[in-house]
């Protein structure tokens, strides 16, 4: 549950209307800026929050569980903060997004309503358009390496270390174990783990196996 402040709950109970938006977006290079859609510039936490550049969005979609928050947010490109060439650059990818309730007549009133990233920036006609990602969206993004049998190298790339002919080429690669010794005489650069137990030796119980004498599961006698 947020904390609102007594006297901004007092002023919302009253029914007042001197409350604006106000987003605050910090890019991965340390630089902060803020807009408002308030109708004019708002000095707030430190930050000049910018008025009359149309950015907005909607409100953030709130899942339950570990499903990712997400909203949109658009606005209008400006020559002196968000410009084309810099979205272009990736400047703002992965930008982080703060969304607060600012009363911009007493602008130590405050209440953070939201916290994402700005996901894929779309631009056309002078306006730009773009995902807010609540920050449960990093949990489905694949890091590091992945445990599997297969390889998980390209054929040909630094990894794999084979320097493609023609006729490799034409022949591909499976990913499998055997492919890369066979086909390539390239095991020493697999990239998979083909000894990896499967699903059936995880399962196996004692009293499936008439032999118990501590010997590979994987070879027989």
């Amino acid at each position: 549950m947020r904390s609102i402040p007594p006297d901004m709950q007092a002023s919302l109970d009253a029914g007042v209307t001197t409350h604006c938006w106000c987003w605050r977006v910090t890019r991965t290079d340390g630089q902060i800026f803020g807009f408002t859609d308030h109708d004019r510039d708002l000095l707030f936490d430190g930050v000049i929050h910018l008025s009359g550049s149309g950015f907005g969005g909607s409100d953030i979609d709130t899942q339950t569980g570990f499903a990712p928050d997400q909203g949109e947010m658009l606005g209008a490109l400006d020559s002196a903060v968000l410009t084309e060439a810099d979205i272009t650059a990736g400047l703002w990818d992965a930008a982080r997004i703060e969304t607060w309730r600012v009363d911009w007549s007493s602008p130590d009133l405050a209440v953070k309503t939201a916290l994402g990233e700005l996901g894929e920036i779309r631009v056309s006609n002078g306006r730009f358009e773009t995902d807010i990602l609540g920050l449960a969206h990093k949990l489905d993004a694949e890091t590091g390496r992945v445990f599997a049998k297969r390889c998980d190298a390209s054929l040909g790339d630094q990894r794999c270390g084979v320097l493609e002919t023609h006729t490799e080429f034409a022949l591909g690669c499976d990913k499998r174990f055997s492919t890369c010794r066979d086909r390539f005489a390239n095991s020493v650069n697999f990239r998979g783990f083909p000894h990896m137990v499967g699903n059936d030796v995880l399962q196996a119980t004692p009293s499936s196996e008439p032999v118990r004498d501590g010997s590979s599961r994987g070879l027989s006698s």
